[in-house]
């Protein structure tokens, strides 16, 4: 409705007030002016978002406004920090365990080399030898599992062909870790890591207990997931799996000192000749912005965009 219109009404508005308060009519005048109130305020305006509307096509409405509406100011926002996994799995239970299946090879691995299990449940694993050498498992906490510490809960002479079975609480945050110490076989590597998982699970790595992230690495010549965040300061173990036949490494470090393949063992730290089906760890604290990146430097690998990076956040 035009400025004239409004007008116009007034006027009329203003007529019919005399009369209504000559007749003394209130509520008529009541109404009277509401009307004239919702006709003089109903002309379009365009409308203001924080965001415009989209369509489904992803482009902006037609009738939203094309300036947006400056929000209001916030303080900057937190650093996130990292979480633990949620578990993709049924927790097990004294009563109940959940079975874990693992495979001990010829070639001195155990297959996964990396299990997830949740803060304080009950896990029954599962040691199928699928070779003709004779294995054992030992798991409990790391440093005694890969000690061969005395007391630590095991299977011995597990021969080939056969399965043996083995259960136990996830009490405490860890680490936690298994092994083979039949001869020379932890000395090969033939051990693995335990992830704990869900409520109660630790979030931050420490010197004592680093956080475990898991990678991958493959026949593509490619790291999965080639892309992690640390906090500063945070001490992180980085369990490396080989799913390939290629033979690979991994190192940790400064970006550029990575990239230059400066190994110096305290810098830029290194875990290599790490053959198919074989699980290892590297642990790196992290201190600064960096960047940091980690990457394999096997002939080609890097070249052909084995590597990946290490985003700090809360610097």
């Amino acid at each position: 409705m035009d400025a004239g219109t409004c007008r116009r009404l007034t006027a009329e508005d203003s007529q019919m007030n005399r009369h209504f308060r000559d007749a003394r009519r209130p509520a008529a005048l009541a109404a009277a002016v509401v009307l004239l109130v919702a006709a003089c305020t109903s002309a379009p305006a365009s409308p203001g978002f924080t965001y415009a509307p989209t369509s489904s096509a992803g482009a902006p409405s037609p009738s939203a406004s094309t300036t947006p509406v400056p929000a209001s100011p916030s303080a900057s926002p937190t650093p996130s920090v990292p979480s633990e996994p949620a578990p993709t799995f049924t927790p097990g239970t004294v009563a109940q365990p959940r079975i874990v299946e693992l495979a001990a090879d010829d070639k001195l691995n155990f297959t996964p080399g990396f299990v997830q299990a949740a803060v304080g449940e009950t896990v029954t694993f599962r040691i199928h030898n699928t070779g003709t050498a004779v294995h054992e498992f030992m798991i409990g906490p790391l440093t005694d599992a890969f000690a061969d510490t005395e007391g630590t809960p095991e299977v011995a002479d597990i021969a080939g062909g056969a399965s043996a079975d083995l259960t136990f609480t996830f009490d405490g945050t860890g680490p936690f870790g298994f092994a083979c110490h039949a001869p020379g076989h932890f000395e090969h590597g033939m051990a693995g890591y335990i992830q704990l998982v869900g409520p109660g699970a630790p979030t931050i790595g420490t010197a004592v207990n680093p956080r475990l992230v898991h990678l991958d690495m493959t026949d593509k010549l490619a790291f999965l997931p080639a892309d992690i965040e640390v906090r500063d300061g945070e001490a992180v173990r980085f369990v490396v799996t080989n799913s390939g036949t290629a033979v690979h490494e991994i190192q940790v470090g400064p970006a550029d000192k990575v990239a230059a393949d400066e190994v110096d063992g305290t810098i830029v730290v290194e875990k290599d000749a790490l053959d198919a089906g074989s699980t290892h760890a590297v642990d790196y604290t992290f201190k600064g912005a960096g960047p940091y990146a980690f990457a394999c430097h096997e002939p080609g690998h890097y070249e052909a965009g084995m590597k990946g990076t290490v985003t700090v956040i809360g610097s």
